[in-house]
């Protein structure tokens, strides 16, 4: 038998969690459809690659006297005409992978309730559509192009409704300000004051 006088077990204080509440759907859909963007243009790279010849074209179509050349023999004609016609898939790569490190960041920061983590998703699926509309119907690329751009400003509208959602607003509603229970604005933290 132990001989050791019996200490008295104390409770352990509570400690208020600060992990935020979990996400709503509206938050987990709009997560997703910005990693579907990001699918869209790794799609994009490929078809790049797939159709270059095709983009060559369109774009030799905008410049002066590189229309006949690539139409007389392709982009070896185009080289030899003195054109250096651009190669657009390592730059879309590139944007590929950037994008993937700023969706990964900001979709953490969202699910963590953070208005500048919807806010910033918001402005990469805005600047994306801009970017759809302008090179997928102004520049009149191949028609395969114009079908990923027509996907793409889909996922982007599921993307926007999403991230503006009602139920998304709420859970990111203003977590850094406590408010004050008279109604006057938020509280002042009392490690906030000068000594």
């Amino acid at each position: 038998m132990d001989q050791r006088p019996a200490t008295p077990r104390t409770a352990r204080p509570t400690v208020p969690s600060t992990r935020s509440p979990a996400p709503p759907r509206s938050v987990k859909v709009a997560i997703r459809a910005v990693w579907g963007l990001v699918a869209v243009m790794a799609l994009v790279v490929v078809l790049l690659v797939v159709f270059r010849d095709d983009v060559i074209g369109a774009w030799a179509s905008g410049h002066e006297g590189a229309r006949e050349l690539f139409d007389r023999g392709g982009r070896e004609e185009l080289e030899r005409g003195g054109f250096a016609p651009p190669s657009f898939a390592p730059v879309v790569a590139t944007m590929v992978v950037v994008a993937a490190m700023l969706v990964w960041v900001l979709a953490r920061v969202l699910r963590q309730g953070h208005r500048w983590g919807q806010l910033g998703l918001l402005a990469l699926v805005l600047g994306s559509a801009y970017a759809s509309v302008s090179l997928g119907f102004v520049l009149a690329p191949p028609p395969a192009f114009v079908a990923v751009t027509v996907a793409s400003l889909l996922v982007e509208s599921l993307a926007v409704a999403c991230l503006w959602h009602p139920d998304t607003r709420n859970f990111v509603a203003a977590p850094w300000a406590a408010t004050d229970p008279a109604g006057d604005g938020p509280q002042e933290n009392p490690g906030d004051r000068s000594p």
